[in-house]
């Protein structure tokens, strides 16, 4: 049997404001119905005589629930013109059969405003007020010339009762609208959130293949190299060629122990130790390298960014040159730090990288406010030039 989700603090707001927001629905449902039901019991309605009336009502009634439906599917989406058509004539007329009963009549336009406000949800702010000030005009004189005739020998303005559901007409769409748009909002930002939730997911999944990348691309080019180095020297070097392949087995070694501190997030970089490791490949290889620059000037934040980029550097060379020297320039100046390296016998084609160590790269500093340059000059030379503001992290 599965356990039930654990759900956090934000997915547990979420889901009370979208409860309440259908409990407000429900609310507005049984609210139209305690018009009629107020009609009936305390407004002089008979039922023989009223059917009219309660038809009408009925067709309102029923016009509200499949908007809320729709509402429920479709937030926020203007209403059909038919629905636009057929609610505003059922919400105006409903109100103005009304008045047939009497001064209480102007109960009805209570629900006439509901289904006002079911027409205007999802409207531009002019097409809304042209509705509803249509509709509180029609409502205004038009309960004023029913009312008038029947309240003539009454001590009570019909003034009062049309203003009374003009005033009904004129607000009452303005809670339904409200609640609906409220309660499109809490289901927006939820999806939102599960948006940047999935795209943090996404992102976090990159920056380990990226990692992985730098971490296994670099560790099997030092090994590929160092075994093809142990094979050439088996027969003429024995005891060299046996160091070699403890350096191989040394190499994987480490890179199995930086694969399980990148799982455990805990995997450290830093430019002195990707230096140290650059020299000794480079050394080995018989590349003369040139080292200008002190990395005890980085600062640790800095020289971590840089180290990833100085390792995924070397890759490159070992993967895509024929290097016979390489020079490694570090500079800290104007609250940048600088990583460059340039090394020549690059070969034809290469001048950019056909993986995606430089993309990963370039998108990891620019990550870290930094910015990446790779160029191959015309001399068979190449140059990858690594700036990074001093304290990013």
């Amino acid at each position: 049997m599965d356990a039930p989700p654990i759900l956090g603090p934000e997915e547990r707001k979420v889901r009370a404001a979208q409860r309440f927001g259908r409990i407000g629905l429900v609310l507005t449902i049984v609210w139209m119905l305690a018009v009629p039901a107020y009609a009936v019991a305390f407004g002089g309605l008979a039922l023989a005589s009223g059917w009219p009336l309660l038809v009408v009502y009925l067709v309102a009634f029923g016009l509200h629930l499949w908007r809320i439906r729709r509402h429920m599917t479709a937030l926020g989406e203007p209403a059909p013109r038919w629905f636009a058509v057929t609610a505003t004539v059922v919400g105006v007329g409903l109100a103005l059969l009304g008045f047939t009963t009497g001064f209480a009549g102007f109960m009805w336009s209570l629900a006439g405003g509901v289904l006002i406000g079911d027409v205007v949800a999802g409207l531009r702010w002019r097409q809304i007020l042209a509705v509803v000030a249509s509709a509180t005009a029609a409502v205004l004189f038009g309960g004023y010339a029913i009312l008038a005739p029947l309240l003539a020998d009454l001590p009570v303005s019909p003034w009062y009762a049309a203003g009374t559901a003009a005033f009904f007409m004129a607000s009452m769409w303005t809670l339904d609208v409200e609640r609906l748009w409220w309660l499109k909002a809490v289901t927006d930002l939820d999806d939102s959130r599960r948006t940047a939730a999935e795209l943090a997911t996404a992102r976090e999944r990159l920056r380990l293949a990226d990692d992985l990348h730098d971490i296994l691309g670099h560790a099997l080019e030092v090994v590929a190299f160092k075994s093809e180095l142990a094979a050439r020297l088996q027969a003429a070097d024995p005891e060299r060629a046996a160091r070699e392949m403890e350096e191989v087995q040394r190499v994987a070694r480490s890179s199995l122990s930086e694969v399980r501190a990148l799982v455990r997030n805990t995997r450290p970089t830093d430019l002195a130790t990707e230096l140290a490791g650059a020299r000794a490949v480079l050394e080995t290889a018989g590349v003369e390298i040139v080292v200008r620059g002190d990395p005890a000037r980085v600062d640790p934040a800095a020289g971590s960014v840089l180290g990833r980029v100085l390792r995924e550097a070397m890759t490159n060379v070992l993967r895509h040159a024929e290097p016979r020297r390489c020079t490694i320039g570090i500079d800290v100046t104007g609250g940048e730090a600088r990583l460059q390296v340039v090394n020549d016998g690059a070969l034809p084609g290469n001048d950019a990288d056909p993986g995606t160590g430089l993309a990963a790269l370039e998108r990891y500093l620019q990550e870290r406010a930094g910015r990446l340059d790779a160029v191959r000059g015309p001399d068979g030379t190449f140059r990858l030039d690594a700036v990074l503001p001093v304290g990013a992290r």
